[in-house]
């Protein structure tokens, strides 16, 4: 199991596995989560793929979203995918406004 020291540093990678006991999903799951696109290797440590530590994280959302809101796991994967574009323009949106003259943004 990772520290969770090491899980803050954005360069941190976890196995399958890891994630699977980190947030409760089987490894099958966690696998479905990758089919749908919510984790996405980063690289591969022997024959094992490895992941961003932030994974967990995705994980641990998905399986927030069935089981407070009851949604299969691709409606879950889909919220996070909205969740992840709506973070993303928001950020944009901040850089804009920060490049507007101060008199403009009000």
């Amino acid at each position: 199991m990772t520290s969770p020291e090491l899980l803050l540093s954005e360069f941190a990678v976890v196995s399958l596995n890891e994630i699977a006991s980190s947030t409760g999903f089987s490894a099958r799951k966690i696998e479905e989560l990758i089919e749908l696109g919510v984790l996405e290797p980063c690289g591969q440590q022997g024959a094992e793929a490895v992941f961003p530590a932030r994974c967990i994280e995705l994980a641990r959302a998905a399986r927030r979203l069935q089981r407070d809101f009851e949604l299969p796991l691709a409606g879950a994967a889909l919220a996070l995918a909205y969740r992840e574009r709506i973070r993303e323009l928001e950020d944009r949106l901040r850089l804009l406004e920060c490049l507007l003259p101060r008199h403009v943004r009000g």
